[in-house]
């Protein structure tokens, strides 16, 4: 069984980069997985690591396709931090447009950072009341 549907969606840009069609400018692959400069970077090298078939979002990957793109991802990081000897770097993903994605097709973006760049935390972090918690966890639990 593959890891990732040998599937494309005919109006997806990014199954138009796994196919050749639209052209991107490639910094990774394997079997299952693309790795490309994103054209409107947070930061110089920013990438995105996608699988190759389509998958529209993490939830609907199987969980051998989501660990291909998560260990793509990391040879990505390894790859950014040895050419380009950021400071830092920020691996995040985006699940549905509330959840901030932008293009339907699963994909992770590798984002190189320096001391004092441009990008900031898009929230801010305060402690929750216990009983907050408490009533998350009992959400969560059965």
């Amino acid at each position: 069984m593959t890891s990732v549907p040998d599937t494309t969606a005919p109006d997806c840009v990014f199954c138009g980069i796994v196919s050749g069609a639209v052209p991107a400018r490639i910094v990774y692959s394997d079997d299952r997985t693309l790795a490309f400069l994103d054209i409107a970077p947070a930061a110089p090298g920013h990438t995105l690591v996608i699988p190759k078939g389509h998958v529209a979002q993490l939830l609907e990957a199987t969980p051998e396709g989501a660990a291909a793109v998560i260990q793509a991802a990391r040879n990505v990081a390894r790859l950014l931090d040895a050419k380009l000897q950021p400071d830092g770097l920020t691996l995040f993903q985006a699940i549905k447009s509330a959840g901030w994605q932008d293009v339907p097709h699963l994909h992770v973006h590798v984002v190189p950072r320096w001391n004092g760049d441009d990008l900031v935390r898009p929230w801010t972090s305060e402690l929750a009341e216990p009983h907050e918690l408490d009533d998350v966890l009992a959400q969560l639990t059965i």
